[in-house]
């Protein structure tokens, strides 16, 4: 048997990251928050803490702050082993933060000025060598319980990194410098919403003014070729009101009663007293 000693030490650093955000988290949220569970991968980590409400960005940024100050500060971790009874009178049982252990005695992991718990997983000797913290992602996974996703060292490099390069890449596309992507981004969302909106008008207008020909003139076919299949279902059906015989042509659809032939067609809707066809 071999020990992958580059896996041991990426899970040492998030196991340690682990405690430090728990801890964090406490310290801006408040004493309500507990660990719910926890999952460690090489590359990643998710912490489970029992939250109230979803995490705002500047809460998240808190936490991450305080995080990083810790390894910054390249605080002390210690190990030790205490009786139960005396762990529990001496830190109480927030000791338990990570789950019970049933054992006499209890493997203590400090990390200095911060967080206390019972702990028999590896990690750090101290704060320093965990590198850069990183949260990715803060979600509510059930009413009462926040999933923190976090990366740590060259992970953390790597994600900030990709986020560069997408920023560059968009400020790219827009032609603009990075620190205008946002208010460029923000002109052209709200020039579609206007044009969404033009658009929408524009559709009515068409719709009306077909639904009038369709349902006054004598005759039985008809090309619109803006309609969607939501008006045209709706145009077709007030014309057979007063019609028996009809057929009206988008350029995706195409609306017919059944003495009408249609040959070439991808899907054919049963409309009752006509189909409608998907060109």
């Amino acid at each position: 048997m071999q020990v992958d000693m580059q896996r041991r030490e990426q899970l040492r650093r998030l196991h340690t990251t682990t405690h430090i955000i728990n801890y964090c988290a406490k310290q801006v949220l408040g004493n309500h928050v507990w660990q719910n569970g926890s999952n460690l991968k090489p590359e990643i980590g998710t912490l489970d803490i029992t939250h109230f409400d979803q995490l705002s960005r500047e809460e998240i940024q808190k936490i991450e702050d305080m995080a990083n100050e810790t390894v910054f500060e390249n605080k002390e971790v210690t190990i030790e082993e205490i009786e139960r009874t005396k762990a529990e009178k001496k830190y109480g049982f927030e000791l338990y933060q990570g789950g019970a252990i049933p054992m006499k005695n209890l493997r203590i992991i400090k990390v200095m000025d911060s967080d206390i718990e019972a702990c028999g997983g590896i990690h750090m000797l101290s704060t320093g060598g965990i590198g850069l913290i990183k949260i990715i992602d803060a979600q509510k996974i059930q009413d009462g319980i926040i999933r923190l996703s976090y990366v740590v060292r060259e992970f953390a490099l790597e994600y900030i990194q990709n986020n560069e390069a997408l920023l560059e890449n968009t400020a790219e596309i827009f032609s603009v410098q990075k620190n205008h992507v946002e208010k460029t981004a923000s002109k052209f969302f709200n020039e579609w919403k206007e044009q969404k909106k033009q658009i929408e008008q524009l559709n009515a207008t068409i719709k009306e003014m077909a639904l009038s020909q369709v349902t006054t003139s004598s005759q039985t076919q008809f090309t619109f070729l803006s309609l969607d299949m939501g008006g045209l279902n709706e145009i077709m059906s007030k014309a057979l009101e007063n019609k028996s015989s009809c057929k009206i042509t988008s350029d995706k659809f195409i609306a017919a009663t059944t003495d009408f032939e249609i040959n070439e067609y991808k899907k054919k809707l049963d409309k009752g007293s006509f189909n409608i066809y998907i060109i």
